[in-house]
Order: structure tokens, then C-alpha cells, then sequence
């Protein structure tokens, strides 16, 4: 199992980070999870044949999570050669892929006459709920619905031959049962949406474009809705002690965060490996 950040979650858009995308490769299959903003960009960066992605799993519906999707499902099609595409997801995924037929359908009939392949025609959806698992070809996955803003859930993989297995939160606020879902993995990638602001990361404002609402930490925004749906690092820590795992990944990073200030509130409640991520981080369970 290999495990690539394409794009490390930021919800606000900044230079260095995309939104959130996740490939996984597993037993000879390539899947991708989330498709945010600059996705098919990081899958390019990160040398990732993002035709041979056939399968999509969405945690929720957020625009940081799936504004690339449309870029992504022409992209994989026509440049990439891809013959199909299943996406699993909550509700609103059906619609989402109908919305690509309604809004592109005339571009969509002309790209058809010049590519081969008939990978935009026949993507398919498939309802994510409480319980949902399958078993695939050499690997299995199964969700969980977690706490955030609306419906979302979690994601985890096991590979049979070697063993390996990996879980992405979603966004989500800390809650017991991520822990027991999460037990024992090889790699827990968590979002970490609040964290203290590091001044000395906060671009000047005649070299490049600065958010001051984002730039000012915490100030002016209602922290209970913050707290409410998103985890911050200690959080994290106590999520990834109590499930047992290897190694913990704080992803989902707000702009001009102090990410060694994140790193040490994880590490001072887990034992084991604190990484923060960065987009085309490469981990190898």
C-alpha cells in the first residue's frame, strides 16, 4: 500500500496547499479520495497516471473536498484514457455527477467524436450510509459516519496480501468511535482544522495576496462552530493514541498556521510518528 496527499486539505485557497485529495494504491488498483481544489494539477506534480484511476470515494460534500471533480472526470477521460469511473460518496454524489451531464452535455458530445474511449458516459454512483463496507479485488473498505457540518463520514482500507491499512478521518470533531475505527492502523491521515496562527508565516502584503481574516488566527470567527465540526492537533494526538496507530498525519490546514506548534501538541499526547502533511507527501504503511 502506498498512500499519496495530493492535496493537504486547506480549506481556504493558498499557494502551497491544494484542497483535500488522497490516493491510495492497493493491491494493483489506484484510488482516489476527495478531489478539492487543484487536484488534477497535484496528480500531474506527483507523477500519478490519474487515467488509471477508476474509483472515488467522496467523505462529504464541501467545496474544499470536491471542486475539482469536473476537472478531474474530463481530465481522466480524455487525456488519461480512462474507460470508467465508480464514485461512492454520501448523499448529493448522484447529483453531483448529474449536474456534470446537465451543465457540460454539449461539451461532452463534441469531446466524444475526438476521444476513443466512453469514460464520461458511464460513471456511476453508489450510496455511502452507516455500515457501508465492500470487499474488493485484494482490499476492502468501510466507512464511518463521523460529527462535521453535514453529512461525512471516514474512510478505512485494509489490503489483504500485506496487511496494511490506512484511514482518512473527513472533517470531523473528536469523537470515540474514530478511534475504535481507526484501531490499530498503519496510518491515520486526521484533519486538524484549528491551530494557532505562526506571524512569522503571514506573507507581506506587497509580495503576495494575504487573507487578514486568516491571517488574524481566531479573531472575529465563531470559535463553537469551529470546535463543533473540526478537531484541532491535541485532538489528534488523543484520537491516534487511543486507536493504537503507527503513524498520525495532520492534514486540513487552515493558511499561516504554526505547524511545529501543531506537531508538538500531537506529539505530547501520542506516542508515535507526528507528521504534518504536505501536498505529494508519499507515505508507504
Amino acid at each position: 500500500m502506498e498512500v499519496t496527499l495530493v492535496g493537504t486539505g486547506s480549506p481556504v485557497p493558498i499557494p502551497e496547499r491544494g484542497g483535500t485529495s488522497i490516493v491510495v494504491d492497493l493491491a494493483d488498483e489506484r484510488v482516489l479520495i476527495d478531489c478539492g481544489p487543484k487536484t488534477v494539477y497535484g496528480l500531474m506534480d506527483a507523477g500519478i497516471r490519474f487515467g488509471e484511476i477508476e474509483t472515488l470515494f467522496f467523505t462529504h460534500h464541501h467545496m474544499d473536498h470536491n471542486a475539482s471533480f469536473f476537472h478531474f472526470a474530463f481530465t481522466s477521460w480524455t487525456e488519461g484514457g480512462r474507460e470508467s469511473l465508480t464514485i461512492y460518496g454520501p448523499d448529493g454524489t448522484d447529483r453531483l455527477v448529474n449536474a456534470l451531464y446537465v451543465v457540460y452535455a454539449e461539451d461532452i458530445e463534441y469531446r466524444q467524436d475526438i476521444y476513443s474511449t466512453d469514460g464520461i458516459s458511464n460513471i456511476e454512483t453508489e450510496l455511502v450510509m452507516d455500515s457501508f463496507s465492500r470487499q474488493m479485488d485484494g482490499w476492502e473498505v468501510a466507512a464511518l459516519p463521523v460529527k462535521h457540518s453535514i453529512e461525512t463520514y471516514a474512510y478505512r482500507f485494509d489490503e489483504h496480501e500485506t496487511g496494511s491499512s490506512f484511514v482518512f478521518s473527513g472533517d470531523t470533531r473528536k469523537i470515540s468511535s474514530l478511534s475504535e475505527f481507526a484501531a490499530d492502523a498503519d496510518v491515520l491521515v486526521q484533519e486538524c482544522n484549528t491551530a494557532p496562527v505562526d506571524e512569522d508565516r503571514v506573507p507581506d502584503e506587497d509580495d503576495t495576496f494575504v487573507w487578514p481574516q486568516h491571517a488574524e488566527g481566531e479573531k472575529g470567527l465563531d470559535r463553537s462552530t469551529l470546535t463543533a465540526n473540526h478537531c484541532d492537533a491535541t485532538d489528534a494526538g488523543e484520537i491516534a493514541q487511543d486507536s493504537g496507530v503507527q503513524t498520525l498525519v495532520l492534514t486540513h490546514i487552515m493558511p499561516y498556521r504554526d505547524l511545529e506548534a501543531m506537531r508538538q501538541d500531537a506529539e505530547s499526547v501520542f506516542d508515535g510518528e507526528v507528521v504534518v502533511a504536505e501536498d505529494g507527501l508519499t507515505l508507504s504503511p
